[in-house]
């Protein structure tokens, strides 16, 4: 065998162990969401569970570089899908899909914050919950493992997630422990 073909066997198996250490057996990048949030409880498992309160959350497309500023997780909520394309040009991002229009309806964009390294996402859960004007939206927040190798680059990973078309005035980031990373209040439509 080769230097290079032994090296890249070395570097598959370093890959396949950072993996490890984010999903276990056959899951699939789209089982994340669900998977990190289970086992939760207390009062957001409550909302989350309850089906006067459940919702579903829709996450339209997901980057891992967003042109964040800050470090801290934010949410920024649109009421409509031309304040998002609006959005998007300004950062000279392409979020929203690509064929095809934006369905009418509310939106947020769920920030990480800005990173160091590659290897961190953000993925939202459709499951969702609205308790007291509040809507409670489930993410996420994935982080490299100690011996993963990740690309040395600055990234700012960020989520467009289409909201439920009810009543709210308020909408929570809440974490796969149960933490409260993000809120941001819902403007009136127009406005």
């Amino acid at each position: 065998m080769s230097k290079f073909a032994g090296m890249t066997v070395v570097l598959a198996a370093m890959a396949l162990s950072a993996c490890a250490q984010l999903t276990t057996g056959a899951e699939t990048a789209a089982q994340l969401p669900r998977k990190a949030v289970e086992g939760t409880a207390g009062i957001f498992e409550f909302i989350f569970t309850q089906p006067e309160y459940s919702v579903e959350a829709i996450e339209i497309g997901r980057l891992v570089q967003c042109h964040s500023t800050g470090r801290e997780p934010t949410l920024e909520v649109f009421v409509d899908p031309a304040a998002v394309k609006a959005w998007e040009e300004a950062r000279g991002l392409k979020l929203s899909p690509v064929a095809g229009e934006l369905p009418p309806g509310t939106y947020v964009i769920a920030e990480m914050g800005q990173r160091n390294t590659g290897g961190y996402s953000l993925a939202i859960s459709r499951q969702a919950g609205i308790k007291d004007g509040v809507l409670y939206v489930k993410a996420s927040f994935l982080v490299p493992g100690n011996v993963s190798m990740v690309t040395q680059a600055i990234t700012s990973p960020c989520s467009l997630v289409l909201l439920p078309s009810r009543s709210y005035s308020r909408v929570l980031l809440v974490d796969q422990a149960n933490k409260v990373r993000a809120s941001a209040a819902v403007p009136a439509p127009g406005g």
